[in-house]
């Protein structure tokens, strides 16, 4: 066995340029492999990532009609019933962001805009969100605060400053006039325009009063420690609760666009990827061929010198194996820092694209995941490709003539 190795090992070196060509397709393929994998998965990363911290968070306890119609009149009593349900998992459950929201009118003198108040707990939301960050005027209010925040869009349109008295008027539960004066204590800025044009915020009891739906709720956020389980503590949840009035819904429940948008730009990928392998595939596949041609008369000698078919089928596949895993190397090796790279440095958008994603909730950027499936997927991919050439060669030379070989 050392000296059937020690002979595929050497000639790897007889013809440099054949080597270094093929090793180079390997290595290539694997770079750009990781690098189309790494942005497949950080987009998917990142666009998570923000869904679930800015808005919907893993899981939400919602009223069973909420998301077909989110009304005040769809809102739940944050009572003994939903605290019981979640008690049994309060190890899997990192904490919880309690919101009441509704729309309404936001006005300043003759000005008026439809806006989109809310009821928080800042400190909740900084957990979640790092909300408070965002505040560009004046501060976040404290739970026993009554001034409201207001987005710098929304404040711009109103010509509306900290300091300054907003008016909101709308509908509350079960039809009752929501009517309240309010300083404006904070403008917070986001990038998102959807939000930065329409959000009010105010401390949760005192848009429970506002709303007139005093210990309501629209959506009880449920933030997991463990997102592989999200789907299973749904379901565990769940079955803690009256199916008839509460529904725990998870983030891809909630944003079944993005889910759609993350499906689409995957499946393109893998087609890219898979494209990738097939060029790589048949350029190795060329490079065998060659080594073949240019070495039957030498294959014909050995065999006619007494070495058996399995003997020199094991050589040659030994050295494709060889040449395969030092492209596999050679590629992780240098796709790593290309990716660890642009992981800390992710590519910006600008302009009509820019504002494409953020229409979408998106960040203008690309960012690149350095998940290590990632490079353990395409290596093992590529290598597995490799070795299905190289059957190619065995089989050929199981089918050698060596008379007619050894003569050429």
């Amino acid at each position: 066995m050392k000296t059937f190795l020690t002979l595929a090992w050497r000639n790897l070196w007889r013809n440099k340029r054949r080597t270094f060509i093929t090793v180079s397709s390997v290595m290539f393929a694997v770079i750009l492999a990781i690098i189309m994998l790494s942005i497949v998965n950080g987009f998917q990363e990142r666009t998570i990532e923000t869904v679930v911290r800015q808005d919907t968070g893993h899981l939400q306890i919602q009223d069973v009609l909420y998301l077909d119609e989110p009304s005040l009149d769809h809102s739940f009593e944050d009572g003994e019933e939903v605290r019981n349900a979640i008690e049994p998992f309060q190890d899997d459950i990192e904490f919880t962001v309690p919101r009441i929201r509704g729309f309404s009118l936001a006005a300043k003198d003759m000005v008026t805009k439809p806006a989109m108040v809310t009821g928080i707990l800042s400190e909740r939301e900084d957990r979640m969100n790092k909300l408070s960050t965002f505040i560009v005027d004046g501060a976040m209010f404290s739970p026993d605060d009554n001034y409201a925040v207001v987005a710098e869009g929304l404040a711009s349109m109103l010509n509306i400053s900290v300091g300054d008295t907003l008016v909101l008027i709308g509908q509350g539960f079960q039809a009752m006039t929501a009517a309240g004066k309010y300083e404006v204590g904070g403008i917070i800025e986001f990038t998102i325009p959807e939000q930065n044009n329409t959000m009010v915020y105010l401390p949760l009891s005192e848009a429970q009063w506002y709303f007139a739906g005093e210990n309501r709720l629209t959506n009880l956020i449920l933030m997991i420690r463990d997102v592989e389980r999200v789907h299973e503590l749904a379901a565990a949840i769940q079955q803690n609760l009256d199916d008839e009035w509460y529904r725990v819904r998870t983030w891809d429940e909630l944003m079944p666009d993005i889910v759609g948008l993350l499906e689409m730009e995957e499946a393109f990928y893998k087609i890219m990827v898979w494209v990738l392998y097939i060029v790589i595939g048949f350029g190795i596949f060329g490079t065998i061929l060659t080594m073949i041609h240019e070495r039957k008369r030498e294959f014909g000698i050995l065999l006619s010198v007494g070495m058996k078919r399995y003997q020199l089928g094991f050589i040659c596949f030994t050295e494709t194996v060889f040449i395969s895993l030092i492209g596999v190397v050679l590629g992780l090796c240098l796709g790593f820092p290309i990716v660890y790279f642009l992981h800390h440095n992710p590519i910006q958008f600008t302009g009509e694209l820019a504002d494409y994603m953020l229409n979408f909730g998106l960040e203008p950027l690309y960012p690149f995941s350095i998940a290590p499936d990632i490079f353990i997927y395409q290596a093992i991919s590529i290598f597995i490709i490799t070795m299905i050439v190289a059957m190619y060669a065995v089989r050929k030379i199981f089918k050698l003539n060596v008379i007619q070989a050894a003569r050429n």
